[in-house]
């Protein structure tokens, strides 16, 4: 059984366990009680790829696009805060 998650994404139900997956490939990200969002390609720009409106928001936030790892379907797309140290943290975005 299937049901919608969000667009592009789908929680699937086998016999044992319940999945999220990607709609347009049917990629399996991760298990129901698990953060899809770990599982997601990142893809980072600058924010004036929104518009150019957003060009004061260059060096402090960031176009972050969650997508399927597979096929590339974008599942979500967020502002976020910019982060510039530490290993473990986003990288800064590619200049366009």
């Amino acid at each position: 059984m299937n049901h919608p998650l969000r667009e592009n994404l789908e929680v699937y139900a086998d016999q044992a366990n319940e999945w999220i997956r990607c709609t347009q490939c049917c990629r399996f990200l991760c298990r129901a009680n698990e953060n899809w969002r770990d599982s997601c390609a990142r893809r980072l720009s600058p924010p004036t790829h929104a518009g150019p409106l957003l060009k004061e928001l260059t060096g402090h936030f960031v176009l972050e696009q969650l997508c399927c790892p597979g096929c590339g379907a974008l599942f979500n797309t967020d502002l976020v805060e910019e982060q510039k140290n530490g290993p473990e943290e986003r990288p800064k975005p590619a200049k366009a």
